[in-house]
């Protein structure tokens, strides 16, 4: 959904009649859309937490990660990452 007021940006321009001057500030509909996202991760957070167990949720962020990395380079990588035991590391290509 793309905002009518910032058109995604996150500012959104204001114009204060009473002193006339026009300022810029956080756009609340692209604010209301991160909590939202915040929220719903959270939620899903306290069902991984609560319904699955440590292991396999290990297993499929591991298989996940694999998957999306593809190429021989980044494998190589991934697989130095994986020898040095560097979990944030891990973490990071997760989310690439």
């Amino acid at each position: 959904m793309k905002c009518s007021e910032c058109n995604n940006t996150g500012i959104r321009t204001v114009e204060c009649n009473n002193h006339d001057v026009v300022y810029t500030e956080d756009c609340y509909c692209v604010q209301w859309e991160e909590r939202e996202k915040e929220e719903l991760a959270i939620k899903m957070a306290n069902v991984f937490t609560n319904k699955i167990s440590k292991e396999k949720l290990a297993l499929t962020l591991a298989i996940l990660t694999v998957e999306k990395h593809t190429d021989m380079v980044s494998r190589q990588a991934l697989e130095s990452v994986v020898e040095k035991e560097e979990a944030a590391y891990l973490l990071n290509w997760a989310i690439l």
